[in-house]
């Protein structure tokens, strides 16, 4: 396990991360709920119900970013994050920064 908290800083520093491309995304991204559900899940009648969302912006997040070293991690730089005043997570370094 990987631990992405600097308590020092009370930063979350993610990456820099890479996978190889999901060869069949756009397949799966065509099929429908159920497909999604019964295919895609260890247990589909224990999902929450926004399991096939969650797993539809998953997949889409993979298609957006076949290449994480080059679209999200530009310069094998981490992404860093800081809560603002509202107790929100905002981007504090963007990729190639």
């Amino acid at each position: 396990m990987i631990s992405i908290y600097d308590a020092e800083t009370e930063q979350l520093r993610i990456g820099p991360y890479s996978w190889t491309p999901f060869p069949h995304v756009d397949f799966w991204l065509h099929q429908d709920d159920k497909q999604i559900l019964e295919n895609l899940s260890t247990s589909p009648l224990a999902e929450p119900p926004h399991f096939v969302e969650h797993i539809r912006s998953t997949l889409m997040f993979l298609k957006k970013h076949p290449s994480p070293a080059h679209t999200l991690f530009s310069g094998n730089k981490a992404l860093l994050y800081k809560k603002n005043e509202d107790g929100l997570w905002e981007k504090i370094s963007s990729p190639g920064s």
